[in-house]
């Protein structure tokens, strides 16, 4: 290798020394042509190679390196080589001698270049590019400064670090945020760090950087504007506004964790800084063209920007163990934004953030209250002229929403301030509920769920209950009508119900189905807030003397009752009609009952397609839109909010009202194994963004919460209806998948495809049972030594460690699972046959399965011949399919080791299946049948010895498919040494004047 590098280095001088004169001949091209190839050549090595050779000569190599970056011809092929070199990860001690970049030099070679670049950069793609490349050179250097600052011995502050934190500082200046991402990514790990974090030079540019960084708060740069020196370089980096959008949010984040960091180091500055901006955003006055901003308008950017910066401080000012600033300056901030009025519905949108934020502070001005709940309740009602509760816009129903979530965001986080003046908050609300074109059915629910979160804090159960039974009051009468459980009694009176078999009716306030519809949707809406808000107190003490204890355990431990369990439990069977009917309508006969103008009503809607694929919908500012939805839209969302509401009722029960609500309802499990049957009587019936729902949103925390005393009687039937058709439907839907990646279909042409859709659906489900079977199988047990448990990880030899560091076995409800024999045949085919599906995370997460499941059916007598070989050949069939992914290879050539070493002590047929791999090595096989029986090898060896018995048939990578392997033999040698004579001829020489004696003729 030295040799190698001195090969390098010399070419490299003597291709560059031509080129620094001026001149343009055929010489000197051919010599920049030597010099570039070699600079592309040193990046292959430099990463790996030790860095001795890189540092050798006084740093040649980094010299050399930094001067040819001023020069056009060598500079982007120069920074490649340098930022590979300065992103080496090792040892302090191997990164210590990069810190020579920190040198008057280097630091001046790499700014003056920087500099050239910037001032083309806006005009110039290949000047940008460069500058990006420069920008993740001295980003790396201070990633590096950090990692070696403090841990390595003799770094400290290195010189001209100064002059080094105003070029990050001129590089977060820049109007490009891509060049941004990298610089303010470099200050937070500065300001974490300890050590750097107290330096007075990095304190002396802060009050700088929180300038530069609220600047960067605003959201400017889309491409497709021209409002600010930031969208030429978005033009550059960004194809679309979507694309810009998506990386903002990352930007932002970074940006307001710096001013978080700031704030825990010097709360003064950044308070002073936010003072100053709300000051000057209040003098601020609206103009657009409508009256009222849009996404673009100056003022709304600035009343974004400061919200942010606002709750960024807030956050963390509280936290910081500097000094802290007076609580004064605060409740003056506090006065004057709630002193602002405005009729802009994004500005007032902005103003309920920072009210959001300074909440914290109320208990130091509790005077400030009744104004802070006018302001939020003015927000509540906000309206334009001329809009009603049917056509308000965008703008304006984005303002009541937030309003109504940020109440109760303050009664969750401060209901001890609040519940003094429940009375008259309760008050308040009723009165503004009472007018029926005033608010929707989601914002009088979100209303009612503050004031059950402010409820809470009466730490009384009779209250509590009585409460909750008043605010369901309307609730229960509409939900428990003659007309609603008729509605719930047959699949047809449901549909009639809402409309699904009737033409489609313009406008939505002619629509009576659409009234009936919004009352279901506001009833199990209500009936999900209180299950989710409703709590017993925290304090054991304060549960007691509330009355909140039911019962006592055998062990000493109180048993807690909701004040909610006794309202919600009456509701709660004719949900379960609901869901049963809403599954029914999916039977053929059904379907085509439906009128032509809904056949798509079934049918997820576009916006939901791109969440499926995880595409974001279109950035477009339409907040003067008045969003009404034609009624096939209408029908999608109350048939799609309905049923995930339903599944997420169900599956908060257990979680929030207590075990009371499995002891109470043991007709939950029936009701749903009939409604399950009905579903699955045809695997093909129920789509599959409805069974995600089901399995994610009910079974698995349902599961999850159930008393062990009631596994029996509301898991187990459960499982044993669900569990045999969800492997039917499985196999079923993969066997396509599989069919179609075995014809060469790729279904991501059309990335918005209806199979690209399926395709993706399928494997979310797939998931999701995977994490369902997780919570019935497996109880992993871990060790309490954090310590232990990562040494055991490291280690390669010590398998008896690394089994100790997560030992899976099954729970109880795995053991009941697998004793009953109409669950546990559906549930090995699943795992099993999942470990060849074409998704490595399904395999990955099976895997964790196989290994518990057979020992427990070993230690039951349950495992034949048949099952053996089928186990142990899926566990071959995933190898095949998933070998080329390094984590997968991993743990299937480990879990076939411990299939065949536990199935074959019962001398059943496993062995068979190792002869008949295709060219599998038979003294191998044999080899690792004596290991076995010795006992004394140990599972490394053994686990290679496996590794090369299986090899034929592990997967790998397309590019690695019948590749023809090319040995090359040893060449011969071009220049053949003659070895030397032994010293017995008899032509020896005895002195050295015998070498000019003429010899005999």
């Amino acid at each position: 290798m030295s040799e190698l590098f001195t090969f390098f280095m010399q070419n490299l001088q003597a291709s560059i020394g031509p080129t620094l004169s001026m001149g343009d001949t055929r010489e000197i091209k051919v010599c920049v042509k030597v010099a570039q190839s070699i600079l592309s050549a040193l990046t292959g090595y430099v990463d790996w190679i030790n860095i001795s050779y890189i540092v050798e000569n006084n740093g040649y190599l980094l010299s050399t390196l930094c001067m040819l970056l001023s020069n056009r011809s060598y500079q982007i092929y120069a920074a490649d080589v340098l930022l590979i070199i300065i992103s080496r990860k090792g040892k302090p001690e191997e990164r210590k001698p990069l810190m020579i970049l920190f040198c008057e030099e280097a630091m001046h070679q790499i700014l003056t270049a920087a500099e050239g670049a910037s001032l083309n950069s806006a005009s110039d793609e290949y000047s940008f590019s460069f500058l990006k490349k420069l920008c993740q050179v001295l980003t790396a250097i201070g990633d590096q400064l950090n990692f070696l600052w403090g841990h390595a011995e003799g770094i400290k502050r290195p010189d001209n670090f100064e002059t080094y934190l105003q070029a990050i500082l001129a590089i977060t200046r820049h109007p490009s945020k891509m060049l941004g991402i990298h610089a303010y990514s470099l200050w937070v790990s500065f300001l974490r760090h300890k050590e750097i974090s107290q330096d007075a030079l990095l304190h002396a540019i802060i009050a700088n950087l929180v300038d530069v960084s609220s600047k960067s708060l605003l959201k400017v740069g889309f491409p497709s504007q021209n409002n600010h020196e930031s969208c030429q370089y978005s033009r550059y980096d960004f194809d679309s506004d979507l694309d810009f959008n998506l990386f903002f949010s990352r930007f932002r984040a970074e940006v307001a964790e710096v001013v978080r960091q700031i704030t825990l180091l010097r709360p003064a500055t950044t308070l002073q800084y936010i003072s100053h901006w709300i000051n000057s955003v209040l003098s601020l006055t609206i103009g657009s063209e409508a009256g009222h901003c849009n996404l673009s308008s100056p003022s709304f950017l600035e009343w974004d920007g400061m919200s942010i910066f606002l709750e960024s401080v807030m956050s963390r000012i509280q936290q910081s163990k500097a000094e802290q600033p007076p609580p004064d300056k605060i409740i003056v901030i506090f006065k004057s934004v709630l002193e602002y009025n405005t009729q802009d519905p994004l500005i007032l949108s902005c103003i309920l953030s920072c009210i959001s934020a300074l909440f914290p502070y109320l208990k130091y001005a509790q005077e400030l209250l009744p104004v802070i709940l006018q302001k939020i309740f003015s927000s509540v009602v906000f309206s334009l002229p001329g809009q009603t509760k049917s056509n308000r816009s965008k703008a304006v129903k984005n303002v009541r929403r937030h309003a109504c979530s940020g109440l109760v965001r303050i009664c969750k986080q401060y209901p001890s301030l609040l519940a003094p003046a429940f009375d008259e908050f309760y008050e308040h609300i009723k009165k503004i509920s009472s007018d029926p074109d005033q608010l929707s059915q989601m914002e009088k629910c979100t209303l009612m769920e503050a004031l059950i979160l402010i409820s809470n804090d009466f730490k009384d159960f009779d209250r509590q209950s009585k409460f909750i039974g008043e605010i369901l009051v309307s609730v229960k009468n509409m939900w428990m009508s003659d007309e609603i459980q008729s509605a719930f009694s047959s699949p047809e009176q449901f549909m009639s119900f809402i409309g699904v078999d009737q033409a489609a009716v313009e406008p939505s306030s002619a629509d009576t189905c659409g009234i009936n519809r919004s009352h279901i949707i506001y009833c199990i809406n209500n009936i999900l807030g209180v299950i989710k808000r409703s709590r017993c107190p925290e304090e054991e003490q304060a549960c007691r003397s509330g009355r909140f204890v039911s019962n006592w355990l055998d062990n000493g431990q109180p048993v807690y009752k909701n004040p909610a369990t006794q309202h919600i439990k009456e509701l709660l069977p004719n949900l379960l009609n609901l869901i049963k009917v809403m599954n029914t309508l999916w039977e053929p006969q059904y379907i085509q009952r439906r009128h032509p103008d809904f056949a798509q009503a079934y049918h997820l809607g576009e916006t939901e397609k791109l969440t499926v694929l995880g595409i974001q919908p279109p950035y477009v500012d339409n907040m003067d839109f008045q969003n009404n939805k034609c009624p096939l839209e209408r029908m999608q969302n109350f048939l799609g909010t309905a049923y995930d509401t339903s599944c997420h009722i169900l599956g908060n029960a257990g979680q929030c009202l207590g075990p009371d609500i499995y002891f109470e309802i043991p007709s939950l499990a029936q009701h749903f194994t009939q409604s399950s049957m009905i579903i699955f009587g045809n695997p093909q019936l129920l789509p599959e963004y409805k069974m995600k729902s089901l399995v994610r949103i009910f079974l698995r925390p349902y599961i999850q919460h159930c008393p062990l005393s009631c596994y029996q009687t509301c898991i187990l039937p459960l499982l044993t209806a669900f569990c045999p058709l969800m492997q039917l439907r499985l196999t079923a839907k993969w066997t396509i998948i599989d069919q179609r990646s075995a014809d060469g279909v790729l279904v991501d042409d059309n990335p918005e495809s209806d199979e690209c859709v399926e395709d993706q659906l399928t494997r979310q489900v797939t998931r999701e049972y995977a994490e369902l079977l997780n919570s019935v199988l497996l109880y992993v047990k871990r060790q309490d030594d954090q310590q232990t448990n990562s040494e055991a990880m490291n280690s390669d030899d010590n398998s008896e460690k690394q089994s100790n560091v997560k030992e899976p076995k099954l729970s109880e409800i795995g053991q009941l699972v697998m004793d009953n024999e109409s669950v546990y045949p559906a549930v090995i085919l699943v795992i099993f046959s999942g470990l060849s599906w074409d998704d490595t995370s399904i395999c990955h997460k099976f895997s964790t399965f196989c290994l518990p499941i057979v020992k427990y059916m070993i230690e039951k007598g349950r495992v034949t011949n048949e099952l053996a070989v089928f186990m142990f050949s899926r566990v071959l069939y995933g190898l095949q399919q998933h070998g080329e992914h390094e984590m997968n290879q991993y743990m299937l050539l480990g879990l076939g080791l411990h299939i065949y070493q536990t199935l074959v002590k019962l001398n059943v047929c496993v062995n068979q299946v190792l002869t008949n791999i295709p060219n599998a090595p038979v003294e191998m096989i044999d080899k690792l049948k004596r290991c076995l029986e010795e006992r004394k090898t140990s599972e490394k060896k053994l686990k290679d010895i496996f590794k090369k018995i299986v090899s034929p048939i592990i997967g790998v990578s397309l590019g690695e498919k019948f590749k023809r392997e090319v040995k090359i033999e040893n060449l011969p040698q071009m220049f053949r040494r003659r070895r030397k004579e032994n010293d017995n001829s008899e032509d020896k020489i005895n002195d050295i004047s015998s070498l000019f004696r003429p010899q005999p003729k």
